[in-house]
C-alpha cells in the first residue's frame, strides 16, 4: 500500500454481491430485532420521572462559535466567550438564584465544576449547557499550567450511556445547579 501513491482496490463487488454477505441462517435481513422491540414498546410509557436531586437536563459539550476541539489548548485565540459560559434559562437562573458573570456550581452523579454563567433564552427551562473543548491546561507565560472553563467530561460517566453502541449521553445529563458565593 505504502509503494503504491496512486492508491489500492482492496475489493471488486458486482451488484449484488453484498447479498451474499447476510449473515442470518435463512440468508434474509431481518428487521424486528427483539432487543430494540423492547426499547421501543419502553417509549410508550414516556421519559422516566426527573430525579429531585438532579432536576436539570446538562448538555456536556455544545459546540458554540467560539469553542473547538481539545486539540485547541491555548485560551488566547477564543475571543468571545473565554470561559465557556453555563448557559441557562431566563427561568431557570431566576429559579435558581443564578446572576449573569457570576458562578455558579454544576453537579452531577459524576462530579462537580463550576463556571459562569450566562442567561441566554435560547435554552429552554429545565435545560443547561456547557460547551466542548475546555477545561483543559496550557502553560502560561511563566509556564505555569493554567486552566480555562470547567471540563464537561468531569460530569459524564461511562455508567450513563446508550444501552446499544455504548457512548455517554452527553447531551442529556441529570445534573443540578447552585449559585457560588
Amino acid at each position: 500500500m505504502l509503494a503504491a501513491p496512486h492508491g489500492l482496490a482492496f475489493a471488486v463487488d458486482a451488484p449484488g454481491d453484498a447479498l451474499r454477505r447476510i449473515g442470518t441462517p435463512d440468508r434474509r435481513i431481518h428487521l424486528a430485532l427483539p432487543d430494540l422491540l423492547g426499547s421501543l414498546r419502553d417509549l410508550a410509557r414516556g421519559p422516566d420521572a426527573a430525579d429531585p436531586d438532579f432536576p436539570l437536563v446538562l448538555s456536556a459539550g455544545e459546540r458554540r462559535t467560539s469553542t473547538a476541539n481539545t486539540l485547541y489548548r491555548d485560551p488566547a485565540w477564543r475571543r468571545r466567550d473565554t470561559e465557556g459560559a453555563l448557559r441557562v434559562s431566563p427561568e431557570d437562573a431566576a429559579a435558581f438564584g443564578l446572576t449573569p458573570g457570576r458562578r455558579a456550581r454544576i453537579t452531577t452523579r459524576r462530579g462537580s465544576v463550576e463556571a459562569t454563567v450566562e442567561v441566554s433564552a435560547t435554552l429552554s427551562p429545565g435545560h443547561i449547557s456547557l460547551p466542548n473543548g475546555l477545561g483543559l491546561g496550557y502553560p502560561d507565560d511563566r509556564g505555569e499550567e493554567l486552566v480555562t472553563g470547567a471540563p464537561p467530561n468531569e460530569l459524564t460517566s461511562s455508567a450513563h450511556r446508550d444501552p446499544y453502541a455504548g457512548t455517554p449521553l452527553h447531551k442529556h445529563i441529570p445534573a443540578r445547579v447552585e449559585a457560588v458565593s
